[in-house]
């Protein structure tokens, strides 16, 4: 989205929100595990707080292989599970995984210590996957704990210099996911502390996201979630293309 200025930065804090099936964990996962146009990859700690681990790694064998998903559990149950495992094992070798549901800030701050004793260095990238599941231990109230867990985030991406981002859900009204996402349709009172803010709806085939810039620190933003960028969609083989 270079035409936008419309950037996910190392150092700052970007929130993406949808309604559930959406498709912005396969979204997110898929960009990261394939990288820019060039080849070039973060390294990365994905945090999936809402996914389990199998979950994840059948979205990684379809991104890796175009395969649809249901093709991908023919194989696991019935075929070549070592192969396709040495095949996601490479396709994800610079991510690293943490399935634990509701984590604390201290086990967060635990976990990235024990990546940088491993790796030498935080990681370029930081994903939560998703922003209620954190548990802050703060504060009265599901919002004030979200707003908690954002300056939280904020605060990891300039002390680690990563790109902190945050999946988050949307209010009921609007989670059908097929009408734009305005940035006043965040759950809870979040959208104060990141850069970028970013909605996904679809279209009604669900052949199509559409990704609206609602906050856009130092680029074009439209709070009401009109203006949109669209890419081609397919869940079934977690493939976005455009």
């Amino acid at each position: 989205m270079n035409s936008t200025k419309t950037h996910i930065r190392r150092g700052q804090l970007t929130l993406i929100a949808a309604g559930p099936g959406c498709g912005k964990s396969a979204f997110i996962q898929s960009i990261l595990q394939r990288g820019n146009l060039h080849g070039g990859l973060n390294t990365t700690l994905y945090l999936s707080l809402d996914s389990d681990s199998s979950t994840m790694f059948k979205r990684a064998a379809s991104i890796h292989s175009g395969w649809e998903q249901s093709a991908v559990e023919d194989i696991l149950e019935n075929g070549d599970r070592k192969g396709v495992e040495a095949a996601v094992a490479s396709a994800t070798s610079h991510m690293r995984w943490c399935f634990e549901p509701t984590p604390s800030e201290e086990y967060v701050l635990l976990e990235l210590e024990a990546y940088a004793a491993t790796f030498g260095a935080f990681p370029e990238v930081i994903v939560f996957d998703n922003l209620k599941d954190v548990h802050m231990g703060v504060g009265e109230g599901e919002f004030q704990q979200l707003e908690e867990a954002c300056v939280f985030m904020n605060g990891l991406a300039k002390d680690t210099n990563a790109a902190v981002i945050a999946l988050h859900h949307i209010v009921g009204s609007l989670e059908d996911g097929l009408q734009p996402v305005p940035l006043s349709g965040l759950r809870g009172k979040v959208s104060k502390t990141p850069s970028v803010v970013l909605t996904l709806h679809r279209n009604a085939e669900a052949s199509q996201l559409r990704v609206s810039p609602v906050k856009n620190r130092g680029g074009t933003a439209d709070a009401s979630g009109n203006w949109s960028l669209p890419i081609n969609a397919d869940l079934s083989r977690m493939s976005f293309t455009g």
